[in-house]
């Protein structure tokens, strides 16, 4: 396998070509639900969920994930759950939703947003949106401190997540206190070296991310689809804090590094971390020493954000 001797040898066990396309979409995403409903969340957390209307009145679901014995008001993470806007949450996403919970003491807000190709944009958008202006109408009854609000994904999640953070002038939101975006999409060109080199690369590679855009821009005229790319969208007057993560062997890598580059240009404080001998989505082996190691960064950053500190 191209890149085997690069690539960190925890990693071997994930490093494979995965093949994206709607009938594995519609198969993966039977295993993903039936897998995410049947990991166990630790005593620490408690998880419920909210249905909200999103997208044209439709209505999605929102899991929730606390930390236990908690009732002041605490600051709140939107997380947006990646997989080419395509796949639903899977098992290790609940897992890192528990972890920011209990290590970060916030209250983590994940929606199960409506997903393509059935639903291309704007509808994970209007989504998130949705669920965000929930959140600062019921701060009070959520038990959520509505001037620590933070938005953060992975992947495609993280795209929907910074495209929230550079509209939330124009949607009327309360300006997010930060992102955190994990091997972020952003930018709908795909001209990068990495995208050009990195075609056959595990688990993601240039091939599958034209595909994913194909789907999620589907029924945008072309003066359109630079809304849906947050490299491309205008940025606010003020940003929030931001940690851009980047894998090494992904075709995703230099479009996070450009957007970090971009957000600075515009003013923002921002932390990359360029992880080595990475791939895309190499933190779903959880409890390898390369995937604990950046998880700790992503909590110190968010208690940071939080915080100021690490909290009590």
């Amino acid at each position: 396998m191209k890149y085997k001797k690069q690539i960190n040898s925890e990693l071997t066990q994930i490093a494979k070509n995965v093949p994206y396309n709607k009938m594995i979409i519609k198969c993966a995403n039977i295993v993903r639900v039936i897998s995410f409903n049947l990991t166990r969340v630790p005593k620490e957390v408690v998880d419920r969920h909210i249905t909200l209307a999103g997208h044209k009145g439709l209505k999605f679901k929102v899991e929730i994930f606390e930390p236990s014995n908690v009732k002041e008001k605490l600051p709140c993470l939107i997380y947006v759950h990646g997989g080419a806007f395509s796949y639903k949450a899977s098992a290790y996403h609940k897992k890192l939703a528990c972890i920011y919970a209990m290590k970060v003491k916030c209250r983590v807000y994940y929606p199960d947003y409506h997903l393509t190709p059935k639903y291309p944009y704007p509808a994970a958008y209007d989504d998130v949106v949705t669920l965000y202006k929930c959140i600062m109408e019921n701060s009070d009854a959520l038990g959520i401190d509505k001037e620590k609000i933070g938005v953060a994904g992975d992947s495609a999640g993280a795209s929907v997540a910074a495209l929230i953070c550079n509209n939330y002038e124009h949607e009327a939101l309360k300006q997010p206190c930060l992102q955190m975006l994990v091997y972020p999409v952003t930018d709908v060109d795909m001209q990068t070296d990495s995208m050009k080199k990195f075609s056959d690369t595990p688990l993601w590679n240039a091939k599958s991310n034209r595909r994913m855009w194909l789907y999620y821009c589907k029924n945008l005229k072309d003066k359109d689809i630079y809304g849906t790319s947050p490299m491309h969208s205008s940025l606010p007057q003020i940003l929030p804090a931001s940690y851009i993560e980047t894998a090494e062997y992904d075709c995703l890598h230099d479009e996070g590094i450009l957007y970090g580059k971009r957000l600075r240009e515009a003013g923002a404080t921002v932390e990359i971390n360029e992880t080595k001998g990475t791939i895309h989505g190499y933190d779903s082996v959880i409890n390898t020493k390369i995937a604990i190691t950046n998880i700790k960064k992503r909590i110190l950053f968010l208690k940071k954000g939080f915080y100021g500190r690490s909290p009590i």
